[in-house]
Parts: C-alpha cells; structure tokens; sequence
C-alpha cells in the first residue's frame, strides 16, 4: 500500500472511532444498574485519588523547603504528616486499582455474553462461517479485508477483551488527565504564567507530530491482527485435518501455506517495528527535553533569590503533570493504534452479526447496535424478493397441517415453488419445485453431485435462503438434521448421546453456567434417562461393545467417560451414534444428509429398519416418524417410498413414485 488513508474509510477517523465506541460501550452502562454503581464508585475514588496526588505536590514543596533552609522541626513535622497521610493514601489508591480491574471484569462478562447471546440466535454463527470461507483464502490488505468478518473466535475472545480494558483504563486516564490539569494548572499558572503557556504550546506541537509521524500505526496494527489470526487458524485447521493431510501426504503443501501466512504476519511486524521506530525517535528525543525544560526556565530566578528550591521542586513537579496531561496522545499513541483497529473489527462483527439477524427487533434489549447502520431500501427490497421463506408448524397438529394444504391434512412437509441458486446468484440448482410429502412416505432425493441436493435440505433447514420460494415444515423441536459428518460435543459418551438435550460442564473447573443450560425446544431432558436406556439405544444401533471397551469393561463407566469422541470413534461409528440420537429425540421429520455413507450395507439396512420401527411405534397409532433422505447408493431405494431426481445444469426437476427397490446402480439417477 502506498496510501496510508483508506478513501472508502470515514475522513475523520477519530469521529467514526468515537461513533463506534459509544454505539459499542454506552448500553453496559445503560442497562446495567450494577455497571453504573461500580463506575460511579470508580469516579469518587479517581477524584480523591488526584486530590490526594495536589496535597502530596504541598507536602514536598514544604518537605524540601525545610531541608534547604535546615528546619529540623519542620522537617520532622512535614516527615510525619506525609507518613499520616500515607495511612489514608494507601488504602484509596489501592482501592482505585481493585475497583478498576473488578469493573472491567464485569464489563467484560456482560459484553461477552451479549455478543455470545447473538451470536448463536437465528444460526448467526453458520452465516458467519460462510462469508469467513470466502474471508480465509488469502489476506489482503486493509481496505479489502476491512468489510468481511473472519476469525468470530478472535473477536469475541480477544477484541471483546481488549475492547473493555483498555475503553475503561483510557477513559479513566482522560478522565484523570483533566482534573489533573486543572489542579496543577491553577498551581502553575500562579508561581509561573509564562511556564504554563510554554507547556501549552510545547505539547501541542508534540501531539500534532506524534499523530502525523504514527498514524500509519492505525492501519499497520489492523493489518497485524488479521495476518496473527490468519496464521493461528492454518495451524488450527490443520490439526483438525491431520489424518487427512497425512494420508494425502499433504504436508509439503501445508507447510508452505503455513510458512507464507507465518511470513505475512512478520512482514507486518517488520513495517510495525520500522513506523515505531520513526516514532520512537521523535518521543525520545521530546521527552529528553522536558526533563531540563522547567529547570532551565526557572534556574535564574532561583539563582537570583526570587524563588525557594521548595517552589523549584513543586513547580517541577506541577510542570510534569500538567506536560503528562497534554502530552496524553503522545504517551498513549501506541494503545491508541491498536485499540482502534481492534475497535474496528469488533465494531464490523457486530454490523454483521446485526445484518445476519434482520428479523430481530431493532427494540430488542440484546441489540446494542440500533443506529450502526441505516438500512438501504435497495438492500431491503433485495433481501425480500430473493430470500426463501421458511415458515414452521406442528406436525403433530390438524389443525396447522389442514391450514398448510387443506386437501392434505397429514402433509408433513410442503415446497412451493421454489428456486435455489449458488451462493454468488450466478448458478440455478433448482427450479419450480412443488413437493407436498405425506406423513409416513419417505422421500429418497438423488442426483449427480453439484445438482443441490444438499442445498435443499439446508434450504429445509432454513440455513440456505438464497433464492425463492416457500417451505412449510415442522417446528425446530420436531425436526432433526443428520449430516454426514456428525457433529461430537466435548464431554462423555452419554453427552454425546443427549446431544443436544445436555448440561455441559467446564472441562477445566467442573462447574456449570447459566448459558449452558439444556435447549429448551428439545423434548427430551438428559436426566430422564437412565444409563440402562442409554446402553439399550447404542445396543439397537449396534453399538452394542461401545460403553465397556470405553469404561474398561465397565459400561455404566464408560458411559460417563469424557473423551474426543470425533477422534476416538470411526466415521461409521459416529453415524451409527447419530441415529442414537433418533431414537432418543423420536422427531415427526427427519433429514438425512448422506448419513450412512461410511457404513456397509447391512448396517445401512438395519438403522432404516430402526428409523421404520420408531414410526410403527407412535403412540397414537399414526405414523410417528418421516424422513428424506440425500444419499447416491440403489440400495437405499429400498428404504423409500418416493424419489425426487436432481438433474444438474438445468432447471428439470423429475418426481418419481417409488414402488419397488432395486439394487442397479444406474436406476437411482433415472
């Protein structure tokens, strides 16, 4: 980059940094009673404390005015007023620090949790893992990368963090700084006028040099934070994926890719260390001056008898604190940089978590954002016309299921009309789709990779809203989604049964929280299952030796066992352990994303017959249970009772009645 200024960022860069800090820090303080006591209890002391700071300037100029003139009484008696005073300083001064650092873990904790609690509504965090893949590939500079979100765990972790201790300790420095002027600056301005214009005129030349020297420090230390974080996610993704860069022999690759983010982030630090250097130089050089300024100034009246040393030392003193208080950019100017570039991606995960989240209300407590950025009409319009509409009812209900489709009372899930396109728009996946599926008639959808089927389940799932279009289906607690790759939480073998129905504690101190409550919309509560259940659901999906080869023979142990599960089982084991978690949730609506792709046949044909058998066993009698299924083998025709064709590259959908199973591999693509 040669420009230091962005031309798309905002011209006034410390107006838009204030902007976002008061959009970003005033609803803590708002809305938290706690909050406002503990920050109005900080000011006290913070006022005490610089007044405490005035007294002190008192006690040495009579201290050393003693010494000079050889007063042994005096000197005695200002020596134990100061060691008095000491009793009552301690304490306040030690108490401004506890004070501050217990306010700013409060703020911490409310922050973190506000951005943690929008953070996962309305499946904000799958948006942001989505626009973060297009955000990995390759950093870029400033102004391009500015506008995605990449890295939410650094954000919420690290900026959140930051954000709150150095908002809080910066302000309590300005906040400091003024009634620390104003009461060296009466001092001052009394003994010596023309000293205090000249430390007016001194620092003001010295913050105006200090800002234009170091301003390319701002965008520098954007720039480091994202090429750090990139760096720190290759290194993550390929522990993740270390058996299968393995097996690929992959690591030559890796090892480049991870070298050249590596040499990204010390290239910024390179450019970091040379602009701090240039600043460096100014600082140093300004602050070896100030340390002679005031005595040089004052050195001729002293000599000539108009002035007590006590007076040279008080007025030193005053000069120094007072230099300090106009000097506050220079001396912060580094913090300043940074915390504003950790201000500004904080500030644009927000933005995006608020634009990922339209439905919310904007009155809505939880946002804190309501005027970071007015909606555009064009937008708005846009989003309306190509977002697929998603609406949820209870299977279970008559009523609902007749005022979805009156002519089809028992319709469990109903597609109208609908179009999915790529996530760039540039690609039709599917066209005109009109589905109403019974309950109990099990839909098998099939088609060449890349045709969509797996956009049309997410579409299902109402993570995939790019296109046109209407789905009715049952509501979030009827319904159940099994990838292809299941998904195994920390915890025990039983957790990993109960999941999502669990109480998930802290590996590190065995405690739980108030976040991580069981999910409400579930119907199954983790304690109401007994281990001897549990161990009979792994038996029915033939996992029968899991819970004692884990618990060393002891299945009730091994069902409390904690391990990495995603590490510890085999791909066909993890599937079969999904299914688990069919049989204990019993949903009315299942969607099965090529969920038996690493089992064998006869496995595969034993958990449909499982999911068969839950529907035969609903209580009322009717069918309890459907489901669609993505797959590529024949053999799963057999399963079900209908097939929807996807024919990739153009706009035909086929919709086939399934009567008969079949073992040819070419039948399930016709």
């Amino acid at each position: 980059d040669d420009n230091d200024e962005d031309p798309e960022r905002p011209r006034n860069v410390v107006r838009e940094a204030l902007r976002q800090f008061t959009i970003m820090a005033m609803p803590y303080f708002k809305e938290d009673r706690n909050g406002r006591c503990l920050f109005g209890t900080l000011f006290i002391i913070t006022l005490v404390n610089n007044a405490l700071n005035v007294y002190f300037s008192y006690l040495i100029r009579d201290f050393y005015n003693a010494l000079t003139e050889k007063h042994v009484a005096q000197f005695y008696k200002v020596f134990l007023r100061y060691v008095g005073s000491l009793i009552v300083a301690v304490p306040i001064q030690v108490s401004y620090r506890y004070m501050y650092t217990k306010i700013g873990i409060a703020w911490r904790k409310w922050l973190t949790e506000r951005v943690l609690t929008l953070y996962f509504s309305n499946r904000v965090f799958y948006g942001l893992e989505s626009q973060g893949n297009r955000a990995d590939g390759q950093a870029r500079d400033y102004k391009e990368r500015q506008n995605e979100v990449d890295n939410p765990d650094q954000r919420i972790q690290e900026d959140v963090s930051s954000f709150t201790s150095y908002s809080l300790s910066f302000f309590l420095t300005i906040v400091g700084t003024v009634i620390d002027l104003v009461s060296f600056s009466v001092i001052l301005f009394s003994v010596m006028p023309q000293l205090f214009i000249a430390i007016i005129v001194f620092a003001t030349l010295g913050t105006a040099a200090t800002v234009i020297i170091g301003k390319v420090l701002i965008r520098l230390n954007y720039e480091s934070l994202q090429r750090e974080a990139d760096f720190r996610f290759s290194l993550v993704r390929i522990r993740e994926n270390a058996e299968s860069i393995a097996f690929y022999n992959g690591i030559a690759s890796e090892e480049t890719q991870a070298k050249h983010k590596f040499q990204r982030a010390i290239d910024t630090s390179n450019l970091i260390n040379v602009a701090q250097r240039n600043l460096d130089v100014f600082i140093t050089s300004y602050n070896h001056l100030t340390e002679i300024l005031p005595t040089i100034i004052l050195a001729n009246q002293y000599f000539d008898g108009i002035i007590e040393f006590g007076v040279v030392a008080q007025v030193r003193g005053a000069f120094w604190h007072i230099l300090n208080d106009f000097s506050v950019i220079i001396r912060e100017f580094n913090g300043i940089a940074s915390f504003m570039a950790g201000l500004d991606r904080l500030f644009l995960f927000m933005k995006a978590i608020q634009k990922l989240d339209p439905d919310r209300p904007k009155e809505d407590a939880k946002v804190m954002m309501k005027d970071m950025s007015p909606p555009d009409e064009d937008d708005r319009n846009f989003s309306q016309q190509h977002t697929i509409r998603v609406k949820e009812v209870r299977a279970s209900d008559p009523a609902a299921a007749s005022q979805t489709d009156p002519t089809q009372p028992s319709t469990i899930l109903t597609i109208r009309d609908l179009r999915l396109l790529t996530p760039d728009s540039r690609r039709v996946l599917v066209e005109n789709l009109d589905i109403s599926l019974l309950r109990g008639k099990n839909l098998l959808i099939a088609g060449v990779s890349g045709s969509g089927k797996s956009s049309l389940l997410r579409a299902i799932s109402g993570l995939w809203n790019n296109g046109t279009g209407e789905i009715v289906r049952p509501s979030c607690d009827q319904i159940y989604f099994l990838p292809q790759r299941p998904y195994c939480p920390p915890g025990s073998l039983k957790d990993q049964l109960l999941y999502p129905c669990t109480e998930l504690s802290d590996s590190y101190d065995g405690t739980q929280d108030g976040w991580s409550r069981p999910i409400e919309q579930r119907r199954v509560e983790w304690s109401s299952m007994s281990d001897a259940e549990l161990l009979e659901v792994l038996d029915a999906v033939d996992l029968p030796d899991l819970a004692s080869r884990i618990g060393d023979g002891d299945p009730v142990r091994g069902l409390s066992t904690v391990l990495d599960y995603s590490n510890t089982l085999s791909l066909g084991e993890q599937q079969r352990l999904a299914f688990g978690r069919l049989v204990i949730n019993r949903p009315s609506l299942v969607v099965l994303d090529e969920a038996s792709s690493a089992l064998d046949v006869v496995a595969e044909r034993k958990m449909y017959t499982l999911l068969k058998k839950i529907a035969s066993d609903s209580e009322d009698g009717a069918c309890g249970l459907t489901y669609v299924s993505v797959g590529h083998r024949p053999t799963l025709l057999q399963h079900h009772d209908m097939k929807l064709l996807l024919r990739d590259g153009s706009s035909y959908v086929s919709f086939i009645q399934q009567t008969e199973s079949s073992t040819e591999e070419d039948t399930i693509l016709t």
